[in-house]
């Protein structure tokens, strides 16, 4: 009994003593390696935040300026664009606008949000005659955040321009649109409260509903124009709105449905060709043609 209780002691001490020894080591005392903390948990770095603002590009472009040399011929534009960025981490950040897109910053900036002046020559942006919207100037740009340790974003940010000299545009910045079309639910049968076709805006700037004309021609018939949504106006088609329905504009993302109301205007298997056209500007902003009902 003796020796089994002498065993016991000794175990107990030498567990003591070896709990003590480890005990001695702090987890300070170890340096922590890269990307580590000292106790031993990877640290992450977030990389910047970036954004721009549509609506505030969209003012500023209001004050786009061309400018021409000596024998009036158009040379480039002057323009402002916003941009704002954060980095959560609170690191330092080297930013700026990369203007020929080859992943380098041409143009430093150093406050966290705000407006940025460019003057880029027309061989810095490409001129859309090949899409009906001659002498008009579109310019892509990045800009650039990149942290203290490395971590960087980018974030592109394009703008359009047009020679004052030309009826190229007016007042600003030329708003470009693109609209797609895409046959609705259900089939169009002989009865007159058929759903045709979905258009939805793909591309562009808001614009109010008040504003808006919609006219299809079926089949290459006669033009007809839908009513707007939430407007009786006892035409045979009108537009049901989906997406943000909480508005008067229609937005990029957001579309209509194109419903018959009264008149049957498809029967069966349909081509229809939109125009879409601005009223205020008196412009057509959009021609989607051939899209089937069926």
């Amino acid at each position: 009994m003796e020796i089994t209780r002498t065993i016991n002691v000794l175990t107990l001490a030498a567990l003591l003593m070896l709990t003590g020894c480890f005990g001695l080591i702090d987890d300070e005392a170890i340096p922590p390696v890269d990307g580590q903390t000292t106790n031993g948990a990877t640290e992450t770095n977030n990389a910047p935040f970036l954004t721009t603002s549509e609506t505030l590009n969209e003012l500023a472009a209001e004050g786009s300026e061309p400018i021409y040399n000596a024998d009036d011929e158009l040379t480039g534009f002057e323009f402002m664009l916003y941009y704002a960025a954060v980095d959560v981490d609170g690191d330092n950040m080297t930013m700026g606008w990369d203007t020929d897109l080859d992943g380098t910053i041409d143009l430093s900036v150093s406050d966290s949000s705000g407006f940025t002046t460019f003057t880029l020559p027309l061989s810095a942006m490409n001129e859309l005659n090949g899409f009906d919207y001659d002498d008009v100037y579109h310019a892509m740009l990045a800009f650039i955040a990149i942290d203290e340790h490395g971590a960087g974003s980018a974030l592109f940010v394009e703008s359009f321009h047009y020679d004052e000299t030309t009826d190229g545009g007016s007042d600003g910045n030329l708003a470009l649109y693109s609209f797609s079309g895409q046959d609705a639910q259900g089939s169009p049968t002989v009865g007159t409260e058929d759903n045709l076709i979905m258009l939805t805006m793909d591309m562009g700037s808001d614009i109010n509903w008040a504003a808006v004309s919609v006219k299809l021609s079926i089949d290459g018939g006669a033009p007809v124009t839908c009513d707007n949504p939430g407007v009786i106006g006892g035409s045979v088609c009108s537009l049901l709105e989906f997406g943000n329905t909480d508005d008067q504009i229609w937005s990029v993302g957001d579309g209509v449905t194109v419903v018959e109301t009264g008149q049957d205007l498809c029967s069966s298997t349909c081509s229809i060709d939109v125009t879409i056209t601005d009223t205020r500007e008196e412009k057509v902003i959009d021609t989607t043609n051939n899209v089937a009902a069926e």
